[in-house]
């Protein structure tokens, strides 16, 4: 039996999907769906920036946010450039 959040997150998902108007988001997603045996691999440069962000993490020089403080973030952000 799956857990009642498990079934919320999906029926979230599902609501997203129905209004989603963008044919290349919904081909994405699409194609996330019917290739379950696809597996994504990180170029070498995309690793290395990845291992740099972690040391700075790590060490404290780059703070951390959490998910919510991130779409905060992007939505003034992106407010700020319409005006």
């Amino acid at each position: 039996m799956q857990s009642i959040n498990l079934q919320k997150d999906k029926l979230e998902l599902i609501e997203k999907i129905i209004h989603l108007e963008d044919k290349n988001t919904l081909d994405y997603i699409k194609s996330i769906l019917n290739d379950e045996t696809s597996e994504y691999e990180l170029t070498n440069e995309q690793k290395l920036v990845l291992e740099e962000a972690t040391e700075k993490y790590y060490s404290g020089e780059e703070p951390s946010f959490t998910w919510e403080e991130i779409k905060i973030n992007a939505r003034k952000s992106y407010n700020e450039k319409k005006s």
